[in-house]
């Protein structure tokens, strides 16, 4: 068997690879010989069937058979013997048996492209951390004393208005055609709050309990469920239930019931806690900036198939989010065009990460793993034994990855000179919202693709989320309701 290599792109070359007669010949005896004991051919008994009568009734399935089995063999010892590092299923024209001749074919194989050396030199990055607003830690204290709030029925009665939850009956019909999966015959809503469609938001202003009312509602066209979008359909609301928020006073005792000592000690431990968010904040666009830097600087080509792969699982990443939260996903051809950067952006980082951990031997050791585990467990309740349970196969896989993800960032961020300023960088406000969202997750990403990049690797050292702490719950008397979730109509 010979292979010859050429190089058509950094991540491309095409194999030529030629095996002799004598096998390809060898090969078709063996199979002809295993199918004319296993062959059932009407006028011969079992395992007496002449190799002419096999031939002719089985020949074009046995060549096609003995084909892939020694094209499979052929790229398998290519791969091995010139060092390739295939990521993708070669592309060949199917090649064909010809008597007395050797089998030759043409592959066409991505490989991953040859990095020299990650140059990681002369990144610099300011770091600009948000201060906290007044106006932000009254906004954080109001939405407390919204959820600290007393329900009480309006008296005397009166319509129903802004800040409201009520209580509601839904019967739906579309062109005149009752949609009894439409339905809700209890379900509970707050006016106000931007939750609720337009047009079922404006019905219910003003109606009083035990008011029917036909309301007409138009859905949207980017509406979570497709045969609705764009449609009108008619709701029978009946008010089955109304009440209003009752807050608290914002004083020293609203506080003690929050368990603060004072007002003035939990307005200083909301300031901290959005202080914290800040940091938090600044540090992930400080990683998302060093990466994009890192591959500013060091241009490597990316393999096709990495690219679209990467960008098919943004695309479902996107349709998950849709489900979940209703919304719609304009996949027009800006946003094509803003994925398919992007994907090639992500594929790039994972390549030049994997070259990073292989060249400077980071990785994840089973002590590290081990003692991440043991925090899970102390951090849950959880017995140790059933923490490893749980992280068994991908789990055991995804948490190597985000310690692998870890070490790879700090080594990064270790070779960056990175300074505190006053002022933001010069950003787009979107961009730098986006790039806040995204920071975390694409380094992840980038993680994983190096964890890919050096198998033999083990993985690195752990990454603690920082996690904000919530307001304890008011206490309350037993007889306190909490104001429910509302739903769309």
């Amino acid at each position: 068997m010979q292979s010859q290599v050429e190089e058509l792109s950094p991540v491309l070359v095409e194999v030529t690879i030629e095996i002799p007669w004598d096998r390809v010949n060898s090969e078709l005896d063996e199979a002809y010989r295993s199918l004319q004991k296993k062959a059932r051919v009407r006028g011969f008994r079992p395992g007496k069937v002449p190799r002419s009568v096999v031939k002719n009734l089985f020949g074009k399935s046995v060549k096609g058979e003995v084909t892939n089995n020694l094209v499979r063999e052929g790229i398998g010892a290519a791969v091995d013997e010139h060092g390739i590092q295939m990521i993708a299923v070669p592309q060949l024209d199917e090649p064909t048996i010809k008597n007395g001749e050797p089998l030759k074919f043409v592959a066409k194989i991505e490989v991953r492209p040859k990095i020299e050396k990650v140059e990681l030199g002369g990144i610099q990055v300011d770091r600009y951390v948000e201060p906290v607003k007044p106006e932000a830690v009254d906004a954080d204290i109001e939405r407390m004393r919204e959820q600290n709030a007393d329900l009480v029925v309006p008296d005397p009665a009166r319509p129903a208005q802004d800040g409201d939850l009520l209580t509601i009956s839904l019967e739906a019909s579309i062109d005149g055609e009752r949609k009894p999966d439409m339905d809700a015959p209890e379900t509970q809503v707050e006016l106000g709050q931007g939750r609720l469609l337009p047009d079922m938001e404006q019905g219910l202003l003003g109606m009083g309990v035990g008011e029917d009312k036909t309301i007409e509602v138009t859905f949207p066209e980017d509406y979570g469920r497709e045969d609705l979008q764009n449609t009108t359909a008619s709701f029978v609301v009946n008010v089955q239930r109304m009440q209003s928020k009752q807050l608290p006073e914002l004083d020293d005792e609203f506080a003690k019931d929050v368990e603060f000592d004072s007002l003035k000690a939990l307005r200083a431990d909301v300031l901290g806690k959005l202080e914290a968010t800040a940091e938090q904040r600044a540090d992930a666009l400080v990683r998302e900036a060093v990466v994009e830097k890192m591959v500013d600087n060091n241009p490597v080509e990316v393999p096709p198939s990495l690219a679209q792969q990467q960008q098919r699982e943004m695309i479902q990443e996107l349709l998950q989010f849709q489900q979940m939260f209703g919304q719609g996903v304009d996949f027009g051809e800006d946003m094509q065009a803003d994925l398919q950067r992007r994907a090639q952006r992500k594929v790039q980082a994972g390549i030049l990460f994997g070259e990073i951990a292989r060249s400077e031997d980071l990785s994840v050791t089973k002590e590290e793993t081990e003692a991440e585990l043991l925090s899970i467990a102390d951090k849950s309740g959880k017995h140790i034994a059933k923490v490893r349970a749980e992280h068994q196969g991908e789990e055991l896989e995804r948490l190597e990855t985000r310690l692998l993800e870890n070490k790879l960032l700090e080594y990064l961020l270790s070779k960056a000179t990175i300074t505190d300023v006053d002022e933001p960088p010069a950003t787009d406000k979107g961009d730098a919202d986006d790039e806040a969202k995204t920071a975390k997750k694409e380094s992840t990403d980038s993680a994983k693709a190096a964890k890919k990049k050096a198998p033999a690797k083990k993985k690195a050292a752990t990454k603690k989320k920082a996690a904000t702490k919530k307001a304890p719950a008011k206490k309350k008397a037993a007889t306190k309701k909490k104001a429910a979730t509302k739903k769309k109509a």
